[in-house]
């Protein structure tokens, strides 16, 4: 067991979406974007965090900066497991192609009904 912060996921999730953070604005519109900002801004994290289907709510809740605690204890499993949502995540035909329909809460909610959530580790 380790205690981490959010900021240790969030930056997961940082170093994740630069990954193809320039196809999924392409997919948008805002290509042109990259060019001044060629990493993930905070309110593309924001809409990452938000729109995965894989994460629960509560979990979402503590990433957003919602919680008041700043730590989590979580064992290796958990966190591998995180890594493996978020990685599916940033792959995906929704985010890459991520306009308003496939980002839509009708479609993430269909989403979310065939996956496993991950919840907080208590």
């Amino acid at each position: 067991m380790q205690s981490i912060t959010r900021t240790y996921l969030t930056d997961i999730i940082y170093r994740m979406m630069d990954t193809s953070i320039q196809l999924h604005r392409a997919s948008k519109g805002t290509a042109n974007y990259g060019s001044t900002h060629p990493h993930a801004t905070d309110e593309e994290i924001i809409d990452f965090i938000v729109t995965i289907p894989y994460l629960d709510e509560e979990l979402k809740y503590f990433l957003l900066g919602n919680e008041m605690e700043e730590t989590i204890i979580i064992s290796q499993s958990w966190e591998i497991e995180f890594i493996k949502k978020c990685a599916s995540w940033v792959q995906s035909f929704e985010w890459l192609m991520g306009d308003n329909y496939y980002l839509s809460d009708a479609h993430i909610s269909s989403l979310r009904k065939e996956a496993r959530c991950l919840t907080l580790p208590y």
